[in-house]
Parts: C-alpha cells; structure tokens; sequence
C-alpha cells in the first residue's frame, strides 16, 4: 500500500497529466486539463463564458457527425439533418425494446389495457436472460463497430449465443414469450444498428428530398397499419390483448415517436446554436424547455387520436382509455416501460439541462473554490494537498451531475406524482374532447 504522500501525487498526476501506467512516467499535457486550466477556472466568475464554450463544442461534435453535408448551410438545415434522422428512427425503435427489458429484467410485469402480457419471472430466469441477451448484444455491436476481418466470427459467435439461449431457456423457467421476443429484438436491434451506422457514414451522399422521401416511408408505414388494423373481420383471433400491444408498441409508436425525436434534438440544437451566435442562450433555453413539452404533448394527442379513431371491423376499440389512465393512476409502475418511451421527446431538453448544470457545476462560493483552487497549487509540491484537491474536484463534478436527476426525480415524485397526474389529466381530458372516453 502506497503511503498517502506518494498515492496523492499520483492521484494528481493522473488528473492533470498523462500518466503512462506500462512505464510508470508521466507527461506533461497542453491542453486543458491540467493544473494551471483548473486553478483559472475556479478562481474567476466566468459562467456565462463556460456554458456557451461547452455547448459550442457539444454542437460542433454532433455537427461533425450528423450534419457532415450541411455544415455549410444554415443553422436550420444543420439542426434538423438527415443523419439526425436516422439516428432518431433508429432510437425510437429501441426505446420500447430497451424499457420493456428492463422493466422485466427487474422483476416486473408487463400490463397494458388492464391485460398481462408478458408475466413476471423467477430470479434464475431473468439472470439468464439478461446473461444471454447481453452477450449476444454486445458481440453483434461490436462486430457492427469492428473493421477487423475476424468481424465476421463474432458475428457467429453471437448466434450460436442465441441459438444456444433459446435451447437451454426452458431449463431457467423462461416464458416462451420472453424468450421469442428477446431473440426478435436483439436480431433487430443488432440490423437497426447496423442500418443507422451504414446511414451515417452515408450522410453526406444525401440530400434533404431522401430525407423527404424517408419520412413519406414512415407515413405509408402508418397507412400501412391503418389497413391491417381496419380490415380483419375478427382482429387478434383470440389474443387481442397481445396483437395490440405488439402492433402499437413496435409498430405505431416507434414510426411516430422517431418523428417526434426528430423535431425534438432538431429544435434543441436550432434553438443552442442561435443562442450561442445571439448571446441569448438563457432565453432560447427557455424556449427549448417549453418546445419540448409541447412536443411531448403532441407525441401524446397523436397517439391518443390514433387508437380513438383508428377502430377495427368490429367495432371495438384497440384501446380502452378509461381503463388505461385508470391503470396507470393505480399502478404506474407497470407501464413505466410506456412512459420512458414517450418521455424520449424530453430526453434532449433534459441533456442540455444536465450540461448547462454541468458547466455551471464548478460555479461554488468563492471560499469553496478559492480553497480548492489553493490545494491544487499546493498539490505540485505536496502529495497529500494533490488528493485532497483531486477529491474535492471530483466531488464538485459528481454533485453536478447528479443535480439534474434530483431536480427531474423531486418533480416527478413531489407530491404524491402531482405532475405525473397533472399530465394523465391533460391526455385524458383530450381524450374525453375528442370523444376517445
């Protein structure tokens, strides 16, 4: 065990220089991140100027890479461009998989329209599942990520993964339902990703009438829908429950949220880079605050619009709303899957708070930052200042990282869920306008 002195120092020569853990030596680094970067950051009043250097900075790398073809162009055409589109169609598909496994994965039951579909399970099974799926996720991404030619094993190796998944999952006490579905979404997670990565390295070749045409495609999915939901005389055949709940979660909300995701990140990165060009980035925060929301309530309308008017031959509607806001006023733990899909228009208005807190994360009393700012001019000398001046750095990040879950957590859970109610209050009320209940 090193003594604290020379831990210390190396603690601090890690933070604030490259430090080469095969040969033991460090090197002194330029850029900014070291001793003297940190001391000038804490010792002056500099908010305004650190926010809008960590968002330029944040856009310009989203520019680099989802906007290569319309750099030149104005901040609308980057904003909303054709390699965020792709990267939003291909979320929105994962969105619904990822909650729905996660929520099962963690021992819960998945309900919708007061019916069980899919069935809680045993600690063994879910440990295998996510064992099983895991690792068959994780070599198909990292063949899909891979330019090496042994790319091409990891891809077998990870369908040998499921194949074996599906043969031993009755052995865990798997659900069949489970396990078919899990091997469904992990094949078409793994073409998603891969469709998303080809797109993106492609973006530049395309212009914005594909990008038209992409999202006519997503409307003559829907219409598409319409059709297989209006004509069968007997729709489901006797699993209604569970040919609505894979047809509107895996079909429905995923073309409609991408579209919503869409011009959602689009506005967030409109309304920034005027900010930052404008020096008015408070205000066009606030504007991508209140953008988001109704973004978010028109991903819900929309919704709500399509089960109420969208009724098979028989009459019965896909949905019983009464019953789901019911549902979910009394059990909203069972369709959190639900919400943490729709509240995916927020999520880019949620980043950016996170990042603005983030900057403003070192903007402490003078006294604390002066006092950090000491212990790190002491720390070149003194082993034991290093550590403490390392540590309370890494403090000052972590609270302000964790500032924004605290704030998103004390509003959705302040008083008994009264915003969450407030919200199932304005989508039912729509609902009731619309005659939907």
């Amino acid at each position: 065990m090193e003594p604290a002195p020379k831990l210390g120092a190396r603690l601090a020569d890690c933070l604030f220089h490259r430090f080469d853990v095969r040969t033991g030596t460090t090197q002194h680094r330029s850029y900014p991140s070291d001793r003297a970067y940190w001391c000038d950051l804490l010792r002056h009043d500099r908010p305004a100027e650190r926010y809008r250097s960590v968002m330029r900075k944040g856009l310009d790398w989203l520019d680099s890479r989802l906007s290569s073809r319309e750099a030149q162009q104005g901040p609308a055409q980057r904003a909303w461009s054709f390699g965020l589109l792709n990267i939003t169609m291909g979320l929105a598909f994962a969105y619904p998989i990822l909650a729905i496994t996660i929520q099962w994965l963690c021992g819960h039951a998945i309900d919708f329209g007061g019916q069980e579909v899919i069935a809680a399970s045993p600690p063994q099974a879910r440990i295998f599942t996510a064992v099983w799926l895991g690792s068959s996720l994780f070599f198909y991404l990292f063949a899909g990520a891979s330019k090496s030619r042994w790319r091409w094993t990891l891809v077998i190796l990870a369908t040998w993964i499921l194949l074996l998944g599906l043969i031993f999952a009755d052995r865990f006490a798997v659900p069949e339902n489970v396990a078919v579905a899990g091997l469904v979404a992990v094949a078409f997670a793994s073409a998603v990703a891969s469709a998303v990565a080809v797109a993106v390295a492609t973006a530049e070749k395309r212009s914005s009438r594909q990008m038209a045409w992409r999202l006519l495609y997503c409307g003559v999915l829907v219409a598409l829908l319409i059709v297989a939901i209006k004509m069968p005389d007997d729709f489901g055949a006797g699993q209604r429950s569970r040919v609505v709940f894979v047809m509107l979660t895996f079909c429905l909300l995923p073309l409609v949220n991408a579209v919503f995701d869409f011009a959602s990140v689009g506005l967030t990165r409109y309304l920034l880079r005027l900010g930052l060009e404008q020096k008015r980035a408070a205000w066009r925060a606030v504007l991508d605050g209140l953008g988001g929301i109704a973004i978010f309530f028109a991903l819900g309308c929309t919704l709500i619009a399509f089960v109420t008017f969208v009724v098979p031959a028989d009459g019965v509607p896909l949905v019983d709303l009464t019953q789901l806001f019911a549902d979910m006023r009394r059990a909203p733990g069972d369709y959190i899957w639900l919400m943490v899909t729709l509240f995916s228009t927020l999520l880019p208005t949620l980043l950016h708070l996170s990042v603005a807190v983030l900057t403003l994360g070192l903007q402490y009393p003078a006294g604390v930052r002066n006092f950090v700012a000491g212990l790190l001019e002491r720390g070149e000398h003194s082993g034991q200042a290093a550590l403490l001046s390392g540590i309370c750095i890494c403090a000052m990040i972590t609270i302000a990282l964790w500032c924004p879950i605290w704030i998103f957590t004390f509003v959705v859970t302040h008083d008994h869920g009264a915003i969450v109610n407030a919200v199932l209050w304005g989508f039912e009320a729509f609902a009731w306008a619309i005659g939907g209940i």
